[in-house]
């Protein structure tokens, strides 16, 4: 055998070795499933570590119908395998990827996620909690207005008795009226800021939506001496969102601006959305401080923060509510030139748009 052959075996031996080493060494679980024979084709260390259970590591069935059964099920099995999923086992949660290794066999890789989805779940409810707290001084000055008109009607009415004319009686009512329904709009309202766990995708016209926020801020980042500015067209596309992630998602981003607005001379976060794509691109600009590259970098993960009192959760939470309603966001900025947030939403299919 000529020197040359002989070489290019050892670097095959030694590539070999490498990846068997690697695929033992990793933390990740590795499950090879041969749909022919029915059988469990390969599996590494991690996996009896990360499943923990000696009968279903055996059960070739058990693994399939927990990882794979379902996935096949769907039109793109190709795409939806890559994605990331998430089972239940015997109270712990697994995430997991599948794909199609060769012909007839299945690759599944596995993680144990319980305990990350359960410092997910405190994060987002500290968030909220954040949340509610920051938009309760604007609802508190809304809340304030109708009820301060309202007292004054029924006083005026009291005063006047008998004295009031039919005509000034119908006005005071309908004053205290239209009072009355602005509270029990701002009360409805506050369910968008509930803690909820599902996602429910719906049709929704984005001006009507983007109106109803903006009124529920709007009174606090005014006295704030914040001004808000919308560029959205009546005829916009309707977009496929759920309302409250959205509202959860858009108060992140609305609270970071305000932090940002700190100190500027002018203060104004501008509002802006246009068509591109399949998606409604949603625009949220402040001529603040802006943020550095080095800070651009971890803008995303948990805890990374430099406001004083921040818990670095904002952008983390809102990226994953983007995410589950089929989403994107971005962040373009430069310190000095303040920030922009383009967050991508989808656009509702014909079919589910309400007529005109």
């Amino acid at each position: 055998m000529g020197s040359e052959t002989t070489m290019q075996l050892n670097r095959s031996y030694k590539n070999t070795w490498g990846f068997a080493q690697l695929l033992e060494h990793i933390d990740i679980g590795i499950l090879v499933l041969d749909l022919n024979r029915r059988a469990i084709d390969y599996c590494n260390a991690a996996f009896f570590e990360v499943i923990q259970d000696e009968q279903l590591c055996r059960s070739y069935l058990g693994l399939y119908d927990l990882f794979v059964r379902e996935i096949e099920t769907t039109e793109d099995f190709d795409l939806a395998g890559r994605a990331a999923h998430q089972v239940s086992f015997r109270g712990r949660l697994f995430g997991h990827s599948v794909y199609k290794a060769a012909a007839g066999y299945r690759c599944v890789f596995i993680r144990d996620i319980t305990e990350k989805s359960r410092l997910e779940s405190i994060a987002q409810a500290v968030n909220t909690m954040d949340n509610i707290g920051f938009i309760f001084s604007g609802i508190r000055h809304e809340i304030g207005n109708p009820l301060n008109s309202l007292k004054m009607a029924l006083s005026v009415l009291q005063q006047s008795g008998e004295k009031t004319s039919p005509a000034m009686l119908q006005k005071y009512v309908e004053r205290g009226l239209a009072d009355i329904g602005r509270i029990e709009y701002l009360l409805k309202s506050m369910r968008s800021f509930t803690m909820y766990e599902q996602i429910e995708l719906k049709s929704l016209h984005l001006v009507e939506f983007m109106s109803k926020f903006i009124s529920l801020i709007e009174g606090d980042f005014q006295s704030h001496g914040i001004r808000i500015k919308t560029d959205i067209p009546l005829n916009i596309a309707w977009v496929r969102i759920d309302e409250r992630a959205l509202h959860q998602a858009l108060l992140n981003i609305f609270n970071n601006a305000a932090e940002a607005l700190n100190g500027q001379e002018d203060p104004v976060i501008s509002i802006r959305t246009e068509l591109h794509d399949k998606l409604v691109r949603l625009t949220i600009a402040d001529n603040g401080c802006g943020i550095s590259a080095a800070q651009k970098q971890h803008l995303f993960q948990p805890f990374n923060t430099s406001k004083p009192g921040g818990n670095g959760l904002g952008l983390v939470i809102t990226r994953k509510l983007l995410a589950k309603m089929n989403s994107d966001i971005d962040v373009v900025s430069e310190p000095g030139s303040g920030t922009q947030i383009i967050i991508g939403l989808p656009i509702a299919a014909m079919e589910d748009q309400p007529p005109a």
